[in-house]
C-alpha cells in the first residue's frame, strides 16, 4: 500500500511538472511574439509606426515585406519598402528643409533647356514667373532666355547638372541672353536667393472673337481655398455671358481633389450636390466608394456648396490647355468633368496620374513621431468608372507651345495654345494684332526637351484627397 501511494505521488509530480514546463514554453511564446518596446525617438520606433500606417492604408499594403530592416534611417526606411509600381508616395518632416522634395518655386520661376536642331547649342527658356518672387524683382519674365547658370554655360551634356544646382542652393546667378543677327549675345546677369512664395492669383479675361464671347481662366495649382477664391471671375464671366471657356492647364501641378470638384460645380451644366463625381478604388480595409461632386468639395467645411452653384456658368464644354506639366488634381478635372460635359483637350499629353493620397501623421498626445507619410492610398476614376490614365490623358488637338517662340504671356490671344482653341471654338484660323518681338530665326530651331523644371515638380506632385469613412 505505501508503494502504491509512493508510485502515485511520483505521477502526480510528473504531470504537474509537465504541466508547468508547458505553461513556461507557453508563456515564453507569447512574450516572443509581442513587438519589442523600440525606445521612443529611434529609428526602430518610427519605423514600426510607418509599416503600421501602410499595412492599413497602402494601397499595395499585401505585398508590403514582411521582415523589412527597422533600423534604417526613416526616409530610406520608406523607400525601402514602397512598391515597385509607387511612382509618388513620399515621407517629410514638416517645415524641415532637409526633408522636403527640393523644387524651384523659392525661387519664383520654372524654365526648360532645350537644344538647337542644327548645332550643339543648348538654351533655357523661362516658362513661368511668380508674382512678389526673387524671379519678378530681378525682372525676368515668361520668354526670356537662360545662356548660363552661375556662370557656366548651359550645353547638352550640363543641363540636368546645373539645374541639380539650382536645387541645392540658397542663391544662384542667371545669365540672360538674346538672338542678334543669328548669334546668341549675353545681355546681363541676374542674382536669385530664396525666398518664401505666396499662393498666386489667378489671371482671366474675356476674349472677343467673331462675335463669340470667350473666359480664359489660367492657374497654377489646387491648393486649398482655390474654388472660393476663383467666384469673383466666375462672377464676371456670368455678368459678360460667356459662351465658351478656356481652361489653362498647361502648368498646373494640382493639389486638392476638394478645390476640382468646386471648380467643376462652377463649369459644368446641370449640376447638383448629390451627383457622383468620383470613385476611390483602395485596399482590402478601404474598399470602393463613391463620392458626390457636394461631398467631395465640401468635406473639410471650407467651402459652401450652394455660394458655388450660384455662379455655375451651366456650360456644356470646356477647352482645357495642358502639357506635360499638367497633374494630379488638374487630370481630375479633365477626366471628371467628362461624364458632366464635352471636354476638349488642347495641347499636349498629360503627367499621368490617376492616384490619391491624404497625409498620415502621428496625432497622439504627446506626439512621438514628427514624421508625415503621403502614401498612395487610392487609384481614382470618374463616376463612369473611367479611370487608368497612368500613362497621361492625350489631347484632342495637339499642340507644342515650343513651336512658337518667343513664349507669350498667359492668355494672349497669339499664344499658339489658346489660339488653337478660339480656332475650335470658332471653327476660323484667328487674326491677331499682336506683334512678336525677337521671333527665332531659321539659326534656332528648338529641339529636344534636355530638361523642364516646371514637369519636375508635376512629376513631385500628388493628388491630395481625405480618408473615407
Amino acid at each position: 500500500m505505501t508503494t502504491s501511494i509512493t508510485n502515485l505521488n511520483k505521477t502526480t509530480y510528473q504531470f504537474i511538472y509537465i504541466v508547468i514546463l508547458f505553461l513556461t514554453i507557453l508563456s515564453g511564446c507569447k512574450k516572443s511574439s509581442q513587438k519589442p518596446d523600440y525606445p521612443i525617438g529611434s529609428n526602430e520606433h518610427i519605423n514600426t509606426w510607418i509599416l503600421d500606417s501602410l499595412k492599413r492604408y497602402y494601397y499595395w499594403n499585401d505585398q508590403l515585406p514582411a521582415y523589412p530592416n527597422l533600423s534604417l534611417a526613416p526616409k530610406d526606411f520608406f523607400n525601402s519598402i514602397r512598391n515597385s509600381s509607387d511612382r509618388f508616395s513620399y515621407i517629410t518632416i514638416p517645415n524641415d528643409p532637409a526633408t522636403a522634395i527640393p523644387g524651384n518655386r523659392n525661387f519664383g520661376f520654372d524654365y526648360t533647356v532645350v537644344s538647337d536642331q542644327n548645332s550643339s547649342k543648348a538654351i533655357g527658356i523661362i516658362k513661368v514667373v511668380l508674382n512678389d518672387s526673387p524671379a519678378s524683382r530681378a525682372g525676368l519674365k515668361r520668354g526670356d532666355y537662360i545662356s548660363k547658370i552661375n556662370g557656366k554655360t548651359i550645353t547638352v551634356d550640363n543641363a540636368q547638372v546645373l539645374q541639380t544646382e539650382i536645387l541645392n542652393s540658397d542663391h544662384f546667378s542667371l545669365g540672360l541672353a538674346e538672338l542678334k543677327n543669328n548669334i546668341w549675345a549675353d545681355t546681363r546677369t541676374v542674382q536669385l536667393n530664396k525666398s518664401i512664395i505666396l499662393d498666386q492669383r489667378e489671371i482671366s479675361k474675356v476674349i472677343e472673337s467673331d462675335g463669340k464671347k470667350i473666359g480664359y481662366l489660367y492657374f497654377l495649382d489646387f491648393n486649398g481655398g482655390l474654388a472660393s477664391s476663383l467666384t469673383a471671375a466666375f462672377s464676371n464671366f456670368r455678368s459678360e455671358s460667356i459662351a465658351e471657356l478656356i481652361l489653362d492647364l498647361r502648368y498646373n501641378a494640382g493639389g486638392q481633389v476638394a478645390e476640382a470638384a468646386g471648380l467643376c460645380a462652377m463649369i459644368a451644366k446641370n449640376v447638383s450636390f448629390n451627383k457622383p463625381f468620383i470613385i476611390y478604388k483602395g485596399n482590402k480595409n478601404g474598399g470602393t466608394k463613391t463620392e458626390s461632386i457636394g461631398t467631395a468639395a465640401t468635406f473639410d467645411g471650407t467651402l459652401n456648396f450652394n455660394a458655388i452653384l450660384q455662379q455655375n456658368l451651366g456650360l456644356s464644354r470646356v477647352y482645357i490647355l495642358s502639357t506635360a506639366a499638367t497633374a494630379s488634381a488638374s487630370e481630375v478635372m479633365i477626366n471628371n468633368l467628362k461624364p458632366f460635359i464635352q471636354v476638349i483637350l488642347i495641347g499636349e499629353k498629360t503627367r499621368g496620374k490617376d492616384e490619391a493620397s491624404f497625409r498620415i501623421f502621428d496625432n497622439r498626445s504627446p506626439k512621438q513621431v514628427n514624421w508625415e507619410i503621403h502614401p498612395i492610398v487610392y487609384k481614382l476614376f470618374n463616376a463612369q468608372g473611367i479611370g487608368g490614365y497612368s500613362t497621361g490623358i492625350a489631347p484632342d488637338i495637339k499642340v507644342n507651345e515650343m513651336d512658337n517662340l518667343p513664349l507669350l504671356q498667359p492668355g494672349d490671344t497669339a499664344d499658339p495654345l489658346v489660339r488653337a482653341a478660339i480656332a475650335a471654338i470658332t471653327g476660323k484660323a484667328i487674326k491677331t494684332s499682336t506683334v512678336i518681338n525677337n521671333v527665332l530665326t531659321s539659326s534656332f530651331q528648338p529641339d529636344r526637351v534636355l530638361m523642364d523644371s516646371r514637369t519636375l515638380s508635376a512629376q513631385q506632385s500628388i493628388v491630395i484627397s481625405h480618408q473615407l469613412r
